[in-house]
Order: structure tokens, then sequence, then C-alpha cells
């Protein structure tokens, strides 16, 4: 099997490493003059002088800057291969209806904290009750600055956390309301509204000199939170609006700490093998930008 990388920056070089530890064969490139002479010279054997080279693999990841993302995928498309879609799709709506008319059954979007095994045992505690009916859910994601520049930082960041809410809740909720932090016509921060029972907080921001990814699920009979994303526990704390403040009863639950990009990449290559397809589909992707054209509307 050989799986064609296209674009090979600080994810794209992270995603190289991956399927190396898997053993799969790549067929990796970037035009940026100076990526394509590292990828040269690091990895000979993968390194591709044109796009065309890889039309000749069995899938394709799309991993190149988020504003390119449309004019790579309409040359691709047409290749009719699986394709596997870094997020976000685009940097607009315009850019993501017009992929909707060239879309094939097998273009597939790399929504990795769906990939989280703490993100899915969350989903489980909501779908069993575990800590009852559930009445919100919230989400941190918040640090300082960031090296992407092809795109806002709600477009970059806010995309994760609506997934989020798709894997633990199964759907996210109508927004009700936001609020942006915009600097010079960018938006670095957001919070949000979505919903009412439940509803969802959603909290991005490149401004935050400390670094949080926290998600809260609250139930009538407690919460569940996962505290960061390299732990591999959800901690549970028990009660309801008449228990007191302590004791408090607590239940830790540990889940699969394999990295979410490595299982990513694995339920990739799984598909190519004939087994089910990933998880996030190419519409996933268009009602992920409708939310966040949404989300940036709403603010102005």
């Amino acid at each position: 099997m050989t799986i064609g990388l296209i674009g090979c920056g600080i994810w794209g070089k992270t995603i190289l490493r991956e399927l190396i530890s898997l053993n799969i064969d790549a067929k990796v490139f970037d035009p940026h003059p100076i990526i394509k002479t590292e990828l040269a010279d690091t990895y000979p054997q993968f390194s591709a002088n044109s796009l065309d080279e890889l039309k000749s693999t069995d899938g394709i990841i799309l991993a190149s800057p988020s504003a390119t993302h449309r004019p790579v995928l309409e040359q691709i498309i047409p290749w009719n291969l699986p394709i596997f879609v870094e997020k976000p799709l685009t940097t607009s709506l315009e850019d993501a209806k017009a992929l909707q008319q060239i879309a094939h059954d097998h273009l597939f979007m790399m929504h990795i904290w769906r990939y989280h095994a703490g993100i899915q045992l969350l989903g489980e505690i909501a779908r069993t009750q575990k800590i009852g009916s559930i009445t919100a859910l919230y989400t941190s994601r918040c640090n300082w600055t960031s090296p992407r520049t092809d795109t806002d930082s709600v477009w970059n960041l806010a995309p994760h956390d609506l997934t989020i809410a798709i894997e633990i809740l199964g759907a996210i909720p109508t927004p009700k309301a936001v609020s942006i932090e915009w600097h010079n016509g960018i938006a670095r921060g957001m919070t949000a509204l979505l919903g009412d029972n439940p509803f969802i907080q959603i909290e991005v921001s490149n401004r935050s000199v400390t670094k949080r990814r926290e998600v809260r699920l609250h139930g009538t009979k407690g919460i569940a939170v996962l505290a960061d994303e390299k732990v591999d526990y959800i901690d549970i704390f028990y009660g309801d609006d008449h228990s007191y403040p302590s004791p408090i009863r607590q239940e830790r639950l540990y889940f699969d700490s394999t990295p979410p990009l490595k299982r990513e990449m694995m339920a990739f290559v799984d598909f190519l093998n004939g087994g089910p397809t990933p998880i996030s589909s190419f519409q996933e992707g268009l009602y992920t930008i409708d939310l966040l054209s949404q989300l940036h509307e709403m603010a102005k």
C-alpha cells in the first residue's frame, strides 16, 4: 500500500511519522521550496517532485494549508481516489459549497478529536446516562498565538469543539449567541453558546498564555471531565442540586492512551484495506464550515 501525502509542514511531518510507524509506504509532495528541499534530504525515498506522481497511490491525505484545500481538491478529486482531508475543509463557506458539487463518496474529514478515546468515552457516558440526563457540554481550547497564517483562530480551533459535540452528543445544537475577539478584523478568540437543553459553551482563543484543553460534560447526577488532551482518564464527580459540598463521590475511568492521530491514520489504512469508512464524512466537514460561517456572521 502507498499513501500520498500533500503538504509536509508542521502537521504534515507529524502525519508522515505516523505513517512510517505503521510501515506504510508514502509519496509526499509539498511545493514550498524550503520544505521540498528538507523532504528530499530527510526522506528521499518518499519525496515526490510533482503532484501528479501521487496519482498512482492507493489514497491521499491532504495536509496542505487550509486556504489551498479547494484548488488542490479540485485537481485531485477527479483521480477518484479515497481522500482524507485535514480540518478545516476550507476557509470559506463559498469554497466548501463549490467542492460539494464535485465531491465523491470516498472523501473524508480528519476530525481528530473524534478519534480521541477520552472523547469517545464521554460519548458513551452521555448515551448510557451514567451521570443522568445531559444538561451541558463545556469545551475550552486556548493557547498563546498560532503558527497558522492562512486562517483565523476561530476557523482553526473551533472545528475541534464542534466535532467533539457531534461525538459526545450526536449533533451540534443551533447557535444562540457568540462573542468574538477581533484584532484588526481577524478573529483571535471566541465564546459561543449553542442550544438550550443540553447547551454547549465553546471557548477558543489564541490569546491565552496558559494552554487549556478541557472538555466537561454535565448531567443531572454529576459531571464527567477530560482535564487535558494528554491524560488517559475521565474523572466523574457524582452529585445533584441537593448534594452537599463534601464529601465528593468520585470515580476515575481510564481509556486507551493511543494518540488520536495514530488511531486516525490506522482508520484510514484499515479503510484502504477494505475496512469500515472513517468516522467523519465530507458532509460533516461542510456542516462544520456552515456553522463556523454562521458564528462569524452572528458576531459582526
